[in-house]
This record gives C-alpha cells, sequence and structure tokens, in this order.
C-alpha cells in the first residue's frame, strides 16, 4: 500500500491532531537496524479511546498491527514498528523526534471539516474542561459548578497560533493566546462559547468535568 493511496479523512486527521500532542515520530537504530516507530502515551481513563478509535483507524488505514498496553504508572501506551506510517506523517509535516514547534498540515487547514477533526484531536491530548474557580485568598479555591471553562495549553507555539485562530473561523470566541515560561494558553469561557465548541468539533470524551 502507497502513502499517496491513503486518503486523508476525519479520521486520519483526528489521529493527527492527538499524534501533535501526546504522540512521537522516532527514527533510532538498533542492532545495527534503523527502525521507525509511531507512539502514543496518555491518561489510563483514556485507554478506551485508544483502543476503540485509535489503534484500529491505524491498523485498517495501513494494514499493520499496533501494540497497546497499560503501564503501572497510569498511563496506556500505543505503538507502530513502521517506516511507511512515520513517512506518512512526516509527509503531512508531523515531526520526526523531538517537538520543538509543530504546524497544522496545510491539507487539514484548506477543509473546515478536517480542521475540525483535527482539532478534536488536540484537544483529547492538551485540552481540559473543568469547572471555573477563583481564590478569594491564599489557600482558599471557590469553585462555581455552574461555570464551565475549556482550556488549550501546550509548548508548540505556531501550533496554538493556528488553533486559535481556526476557532475564529469556527466563530468560537476564546481568550487571548498567552505565554508562560515557554507554554502557550488560551480558554473557553463564555459558556455558550463552550456549547458551541462541543457541537462544532464534537470531543468524544472530556465533555464532563471531573468531580
Amino acid at each position: 500500500m502507497k502513502e499517496s493511496s491513503i486518503t486523508l479523512d476525519s479520521d486520519l486527521s483526528e489521529v493527527t491532531g492527538l499524534l501533535l500532542g501526546d504522540g512521537c515520530l522516532s527514527r533510532f537504530t538498533s542492532g545495527g537496524r534503523v527502525l521507525f516507530e509511531v507512539a502514543f502515551t496518555g491518561n489510563r481513563s483514556e485507554f478506551g479511546y485508544y483502543r476503540d478509535f485509535v489503534k484500529p483507524t491505524l491498523e485498517r488505514r495501513f494494514q499493520l498491527r499496533g501494540q497497546l498496553q497499560l503501564r503501572s504508572y497510569r498511563t496506556v501506551r500505543l505503538h507502530f514498528r513502521s517506516g511507511r506510517i512515520v513517512q506518512y506523517f512526516s509527509c503531512l509535516g508531523v515531526p520526526v523526534g523531538k517537538k520543538h514547534d509543530a504546524t497544522i498540515p496545510i491539507a487539514i487547514l484548506q477543509d473546515l471539516r478536517l480542521l475540525k477533526s483535527f482539532i478534536r484531536g488536540l484537544y483529547h491530548a492538551e485540552g481540559s474542561f473543568y469547572r471555573r474557580y477563583s481564590k478569594m485568598y491564599k489557600g482558599h479555591s471557590k469553585i462555581y459548578s455552574h461555570l464551565m471553562v475549556v482550556q488549550f495549553r501546550t509548548k508548540l507555539h505556531t501550533l496554538m497560533i493556528q488553533v486559535h485562530d481556526s476557532l475564529q473561523r469556527l466563530r468560537i470566541r476564546t481568550t487571548k493566546l498567552s505565554g508562560s515560561n515557554g507554554v502557550f494558553t488560551f480558554r473557553l469561557t463564555d459558556q455558550k462559547e463552550i456549547a458551541k465548541f462541543f457541537t462544532e468539533v464534537k470531543p468524544r470524551f472530556k465533555c464532563t468535568p471531573p468531580k
């Protein structure tokens, strides 16, 4: 199967967003052989997402077998050893090795349907959904049970600029993008905008705030 024959659809676009958040493309040498790997590491609570969506999506499209593991330190890991799958995502623009920055692939930026799926995948990796709170004084935290916040946070500056701008394209208002100590953040705090985000982006999880 040639990489050019694999259509970039909504499912692969979502996986691409997830990959830029919680995944990594690697090239390394072992026993004198050059090996390629795509790996994802997520929270243990996300096991069902990797088992029911990410793993079968990649196995079906690339005709490969991946390995999914639950680790003792509350993480789930999915990896594939394949030069073909690494080449596919690197040709889209996903960096190989440590990610110092990244961008949304052009093919995804040009298609709103794919863009929504990409944002969904990135939200699963780098987003959070929680109840709004404020500190009235040191050591005090007041929780507003009826007010929610959606947050995106990552070190990938260019990617965050593009995601922030993309939500504006979808007419979803957010706070300004801010940076501190190399980490970039923006939020959705207006409850109507949060509802619009869930309607347009359709996350598979992180739709209920933690207790």
